[in-house]
């Protein structure tokens, strides 16, 4: 009678529970077979591990990337996981400097309060991310917190002036001329050079912005200009008005080898309808593309132009070039590095950061077309920087593997 192989041991003192390879519900990701082996070649510890829960709007949380870069210059051997909503997982995934992206649900904070870790980033000023920073056990904690009376403030000495600047509206309009990266690396104690944020669409997404671009007849020689026409709901007046969009892409429809093309999201659908309508020859790309193919789509432009919303980070992030249009939010706060121009409001009355306004003519409708035309045309021209992926992408929880 023949008998089944006994099974290896599983002594937990042979299992490497600090390796970025093991999983234990499934085989080794390096390729390893069965239980780690004594000497196991592909032995790759954490090293010093860190928890980044920024939750927040879907651009704040493309911008926080930013502080990827300096993290692993800071700590080269770690393990970094960030946790945010199922979107900011989405549009963080392949990111190859970040080893763990987790959805902040049940199930992922059912294991955090198991996990220990050297060091939690906590960088939103609500209670909820707050709360969750002071659950989990951690030798440091840097950013926001949440005191005992449900109220947030900051964990460390440096956060205080990134922290201020929520409640002091003189310092955040008038008083800061930082950058929000290098606000967020001098509230977390890192030292900021011009570490900037970056996506990763994966090989489908790409796939998926190939194929709308030829379903829209746009050769490879052609120079697409994208227009992004939304900017979000929360602050009034964050978007460029209907018929400037409208006359902008007629002006540009007349230019020879320029396509012209309108982005945007469920939101903005029946608005890029009614102009694609009234602006024959202007592409619609759709309106339900997932994150990271909305990013592809962004990719393919050769200049984008866009509010201060969701877009401008993807297209700064993918090194696009931006015609960025700012109104009543801090144009001060966008680093561009360097690819594209910032056309802001002449109004003295912004920066305002007002949910409801009814001035008219407003902050948006000072943005004269002119200037936004001469910027769309002058960085047609720049060639464009290569945006290079770097590293490995690793894996997102959950996903197939």
């Amino acid at each position: 009678m023949n008998r089944p192989a006994p099974a290896a041991s599983c002594d937990p003192a042979r299992l490497r529970l600090d390796c970025r390879h093991y999983r234990g519900d499934r085989p080794c990701r390096a390729g390893v077979q069965g239980v780690c082996p004594t000497a196991c070649r592909a032995y790759d510890p954490m090293g010093f591990r860190i928890l980044i829960i920024k939750l927040g709007a879907l651009g704040d949380v493309i911008r926080t990337a930013a502080l990827l870069p300096g993290l692993k210059q800071a700590w080269p051997v770690s393990h970094i996981t960030w946790v945010s909503r199922p979107s900011g997982v989405r549009m963080l995934a392949h990111h190859p400097q970040i080893d763990r992206l987790l959805p902040l649900d049940a199930e992922t904070l059912a294991h955090l309060e198991v996990e220990q870790f050297d060091l939690v980033l906590s960088l939103d000023k609500e209670p909820a991310p707050a709360g969750l920073a002071m659950r989990v056990s951690a030798a440091e904690r840097r950013g926001i917190g949440l005191s005992r009376y449900g109220t947030v403030y900051p964990l460390n000495p440096e956060c205080a002036p990134y922290f201020a600047l929520g409640l002091d509206d003189a310092l955040k309009f008038r008083g800061n001329t930082r950058s929000y990266p290098q606000l967020i690396y001098e509230a977390l104690g890192l030292t900021y050079a011009g570490q900037r944020y970056e996506l990763f669409p994966a090989p489908a997404d790409r796939a998926h912005a190939t194929a709308v671009w030829d379903a829209l007849g746009v050769r490879p020689g052609d120079a697409v200009v994208g227009l992004n026409t939304g900017a979000g709901r929360v602050f009034a007046n964050k978007n460029w008005p209907e018929e400037r969009f409208v006359a902008l892409a007629r002006r540009l429809t007349r230019r020879v080898g320029v396509r012209v093309a309108l982005l945007g999201g469920p939101d903005e659908r029946t608005l890029n309808a009614r102009i694609a309508r009234v602006c024959p020859g202007v592409l619609d790309t759709g309106s339900t593309h997932a994150e990271l193919q909305f990013a592809a789509l962004v990719e393919r432009c050769g200049v984008v132009v866009t509010g201060d919303t969701m877009a401008l980070h993807v297209a700064v992030a993918l090194r696009v070039p931006v015609v960025a249009l700012f109104g009543p939010t801090c144009a001060q706060e966008i680093d561009l590095f360097g690819c594209g121009e910032r056309i802001v409001t002449g109004l003295p009355c912004s920066p305002c950061y007002r949910r409801v306004c009814d001035l008219k003519p407003n902050c948006m409708d000072d943005i004269d077309l002119e200037r936004v035309l001469t910027a769309v045309e002058r960085w047609l021209t720049v060639p464009r920087a290569p945006h290079t992926p770097a590293g490995r992408p690793l894996p997102v929880l959950g996903a197939a593997s």
